[in-house]
């Protein structure tokens, strides 16, 4: 009886390493390649009329190197035939070499969309500032850096796009017009006393989520806010789970991902 006890016993804890190493490979090499493009439907009574239906894609958080499938991520974002493409933030998570330079550029001026591209700086970007911004001149993306942009469309009430570095400057907003606010690091959010639609990277969706706990890598700056979605007072928040890796090239239950949102007015 003890013999047939200990003969279980091994066999359950054989079964547990088997799941546990598959887990473990699942997390490094399939879950943190490819991606999912999630598609979301948001409602706002400023949303200019002739606005209805607006396609905002949203891609964050590249962290570019030879293992991106850049092809692939371009294909997809035209596929959208989005109105306006955004990125949140954070090309590169080391010094770009000049082909690595040259590499991004390409693919960015190969993005289409039928209205405005716009960037932001995120905090890997402000490393390497100057390359960074480089980059962007040499493409067709607006960057902002705690900045703003009016987006004018058949002669309407425009929507304005508020670009946040690191300073919350309450005169880039409206109190006549849609805010659109985008953020590298969600947690800015707190700094922003207008009402807004704020969009966001970084977090990366908290890269190991466990079913019904979350997210449980909590860099700074995204310590608060790290899932897809928060209604904080008169602001909603929606943050890209990103499409690289920052540090350690490991996902689990957490695949990489672009945002296609569809603005509606209420």
């Amino acid at each position: 009886m003890e013999k047939e006890k200990k003969h279980i016993g091994i066999k359950i804890l054989f079964i547990f390493i088997i799941i546990l190493v598959l887990i473990i490979l699942y997390g490094r090499y399939i879950n943190p390649y490819g991606f999912k493009v999630k598609e979301i439907a948001i409602t706002n009574n400023l949303l200019p009329s002739s606005y209805n239906g607006l396609k905002i894609a949203q891609f964050s958080d590249l962290f570019y190197n030879e293992e991106t499938d850049l092809d692939n991520i371009t294909k997809e974002l035209n596929k959208l035939n989005a109105d306006i493409i955004i990125f949140t933030g954070d090309l590169f998570n080391h010094k770009p070499s000049d082909k690595e330079i040259e590499t991004v550029t390409k693919y960015l001026n190969e993005l289409n969309c039928r209205l405005k591209k716009i960037a932001i700086l995120g905090d890997n970007d402000l490393k390497y500032l100057d390359t960074i911004k480089d980059i962007y001149a040499n493409t067709d993306f607006i960057l902002l850096d705690n900045e703003n942009t009016l987006l004018y469309y058949e002669n309407s009430t425009p929507i304005n796009f508020i670009g946040i570095t690191d300073n919350v400057d309450e005169n880039l907003y409206s109190n006549d017009y849609l805010n659109i606010t985008l953020i590298h690091q969600p947690d800015l959010v707190t700094k922003i006393n207008k009402p807004s639609l704020v969009f966001a990277g970084h977090s990366l969706g908290g890269q190991i989520k466990i079913p019904f706990i979350g997210g449980l890598i909590k860099k700074e700056g995204a310590k608060t806010y790290l899932d897809s979605h928060y209604k904080i007072n008169d602001k909603d928040l929606y943050i890209s789970n990103g499409l690289g890796n920052e540090k350690i090239t490991f996902r689990l239950f957490n695949t990489p991902s672009i945002n296609l949102y569809r603005l509606y007015n209420k």
